[in-house]
């Protein structure tokens, strides 16, 4: 259901910078999990929305867990990194296209429609060397119970990106080998 959405906004920056500079933002809870350690690892997004949310709004949803994802990956990077508001998005989204266009950029675009036990062995080997605590990996599972999981694509055949969609929340997952 969802996978034909997101054919037309990953990929497609135009399209992905249309609807983030129109949003109407909603209050959301969200909790990032930085399971990499070089060179192998995942890192997890989860968000979730308000009742009926993601269903009505899917387009709106999945951008803003893009927003968000790429919230959490900068300040991994740069702790002293400034908020962008909404008011700012569309100049910096003009001007700053490179950093925002890499998160829904795949040079292998796969989009299969994926099982919760494939993915769950996919987190699993690329976190298993990384004394991750199970008790926390498996705090996602959850989130991969009764979903839509699709793997959306990577930059090569070792990197992986996923997307679980349920009624009320959005949990992405990049994983692999990365110099």
């Amino acid at each position: 259901m969802y996978a034909d959405i997101l054919k037309k906004i990953v990929n497609n920056y135009e399209y992905y910078k249309n609807i983030a500079v129109n949003l109407e933002c909603v209050e959301f809870s969200s909790k990032f999990y930085d399971w990499y350690e070089y060179p192998v690892g995942a890192y997890v997004t989860i968000c979730n929305f308000p009742n009926g949310y993601i269903k009505n709004n899917f387009e709106q949803a999945y951008v803003q867990t893009i927003l968000r994802y790429m919230y959490y990956m900068d300040r991994r990077r740069n702790k002293d990194l400034q908020d962008i508001t909404p008011a700012e998005l569309p100049e910096d989204m003009a001007k700053n296209k490179y950093v925002y266009e890499q998160y829904i950029t795949y040079h292998e675009l796969r989009m299969n429609h994926i099982t919760e036990d494939y993915l769950i062995q996919k987190i699993k080997s690329y976190t298993e060397y990384n004394d991750i605590p199970k008790s926390e990996i498996n705090s996602v599972i959850p989130y991969l119970t009764g979903a839509e999981i699709i793997e959306i694509g990577g930059d090569c055949p070792e990197e992986y990106s996923f997307i679980s969609i349920k009624d009320n929340s959005i949990m992405l997952i990049d994983c692999g080998l990365w110099d």
